[in-house]
C-alpha cells in the first residue's frame, strides 16, 4: 500500500511541469468549499485581527481583520532596525543624549553621555525591546526623533505598505502610529533580508556593555517562542494599553517558511498562544508541499513584496500534510566586540540549514517508506 501512495506522490510531483489549459481559471488559498478540497480552518484566535502567511510559495494561508489599522507598540521597531541597517553603518559609535537615556518603559540603562555602537543598540532594540536604544538610534540615524520617524514613513511607501503610518521609532502609543496585519508581513520579510536582523531576532540572551559606573546590563528576548516552539527564528513582540499584546513570529520547518502575525491579544501571554496556533495550522492542517490542482494554475491570493507569485501547473489533484520533528535546537554562545567598544555576547537559537520545498518532500515521502 505504501508503495502505491508513494508511487501516486511520485507521479503528483512530475506533473507539476506539465502546463495547465490557457483557459484554466486559478484558484486560490484559502480553499472553498466548492474547489473540493477539505479545509478544517484555522483555530479560534484572541486576537482581533491576525494573518498566517507561507513565505515559501508566497500563499496567505488564513487571515481575520488583516487590513485592518492597529495599534502595534513594539514591533514598530522592526521598521526601526530596517531604516538603521540600510542608512547607517553597525561599527558607528552613538552617544547617548538626554531625551534617549530618558525615554521611559522599556530600557536597556543608556547614560547619557556614554557612547555605544549602533551594532549594540540594534541588538537592545530587537531583543531587549530597548526605548531608550530606539531613540538612541533614530537621533543617531537621521539627526533627530521626527526626522526619523519621516524615514520610517518613507520606507513604508516604498514598501507598499498602505495601512502603516509611523509618529515614533520606539511604539509607545501615540495618534497617527498603526500598522496592520498584512503590513506587518511585508515590513518583516524586508527585514529578514538582512543577516543582522534575521541573528539578532533569534538571539534570547543579551550581555549588553556594562553601563559607566560598572552596573552590569544583562536581558532576555521578549519573544518567549525561541527556544520553545520546534523552528522559531523570531521575531517582536510588543504591548501597549491601546495595542495590547502584538507579535510577529516566523518559523522554519522542512524547508517552509511561516509568518504570523497577530495584533490585539488579550491575556497572559496570549500573543503567543496565537501565533503557536496559527502556526501549528500552517505546519499541520495546511502543512501543504503542493496542491496540485486539475489543470488549473495555482497562485497566491496576497500580492509579494518580491518576485511574481508562485504559478504551480499541474493535471493531478492532490493534497500533501507535511509535518516535522518537535526538536528544538540547543541554543549556541557567541560574542561580538565592536570597534572602541566593550563586547556584546549574544546567547542565539542556531540557525537553521538551508532547507528547500525538496527538502519537505524527502521527508513526506521517508514517511511513506516508514524510514
Amino acid at each position: 500500500m505504501r508503495r502505491s501512495v508513494a508511487c501516486a506522490v511520485l507521479a503528483a510531483l512530475l506533473a507539476l511541469s506539465l502546463a495547465a489549459p490557457a483557459s484554466a481559471a486559478p484558484l486560490t488559498l484559502p480553499l472553498r468549499p466548492q474547489d473540493g478540497f477539505p479545509d478544517p480552518g484555522p483555530p479560534p484566535l484572541v486576537a482581533p485581527a491576525w494573518t498566517l502567511y507561507d513565505a515559501s510559495t508566497g500563499l496567505l494561508l488564513a487571515d481575520m481583520a488583516a487590513d485592518e489599522e492597529r495599534a502595534i507598540a513594539s514591533v514598530t521597531k522592526i521598521m526601526t532596525a530596517l531604516v538603521a541597517l540600510e542608512r547607517a553603518s553597525l561599527d558607528e559609535l552613538v552617544t547617548i543624549s538626554e531625551r534617549a537615556a530618558s525615554t521611559g518603559e522599556k530600557e536597556i540603562g543608556l547614560v547619557p553621555g556614554e557612547q555605544i555602537t549602533l551594532d549594540a543598540l540594534l541588538k537592545a532594540l530587537l531583543v531587549a525591546s530597548a526605548n531608550d536604544a530606539a531613540t538612541a538610534i533614530a537621533e543617531h540615524v537621521a539627526g533627530s526623533v521626527s526626522d526619523f520617524v519621516v524615514l520610517m514613513n518613507q520606507k513604508a511607501d516604498e514598501l507598499g505598505l498602505t495601512n502603516t503610518r509611523f509618529a515614533n521609532p520606539h511604539g509607545l502609543d501615540a495618534p497617527n502610529h498603526y500598522s496592520s496585519a498584512a503590513d506587518l508581513v511585508t515590513l518583516t520579510m524586508a527585514a529578514m533580508e538582512h543577516p543582522e536582523f534575521r541573528d539578532a531576532v533569534r538571539s534570547q540572551v543579551l550581555v549588553f556593555p556594562d553601563a559607566p559606573d560598572g552596573t552590569r546590563r544583562i536581558a532576555t528576548t521578549t519573544n518567549l517562542l525561541l527556544g520553545a516552539y520546534a523552528g522559531a527564528v523570531g521575531v517582536k513582540t510588543g504591548f501597549t494599553s491601546r495595542a495590547q499584546l502584538t507579535f510577529v513570529a516566523v518559523a522554519e520547518r522542512q524547508g517552509r517558511t511561516l509568518y504570523a502575525v497577530v495584533l490585539g491579544s488579550e491575556g497572559n501571554r496570549a500573543h503567543f498562544a496565537d501565533a503557536s496556533a496559527l502556526l501549528d495550522y500552517g505546519f499541520g492542517e495546511k502543512g501543504i508541499l503542493w496542491t496540485l490542482l486539475r489543470g488549473a494554475p495555482y497562485t497566491s491570493m496576497v500580492e509579494r513584496a518580491g518576485p511574481e507569485p508562485l504559478a504551480v501547473q499541474a493535471g493531478v489533484e492532490a493534497l500533501l500534510s507535511v509535518t516535522a520533528p518537535e526538536v528544538a535546537a540547543e541554543p549556541a554562545m557567541m560574542e561580538v566586540a565592536p570597534p572602541e567598544s566593550p563586547s556584546v555576547a549574544i546567547t542565539r537559537i542556531p540557525a537553521p540549514g538551508p532547507g528547500s520545498l525538496m527538502d519537505a518532500a524527502r521527508f513526506w515521502l521517508r514517511g511513506l517508506w516508514g524510514g
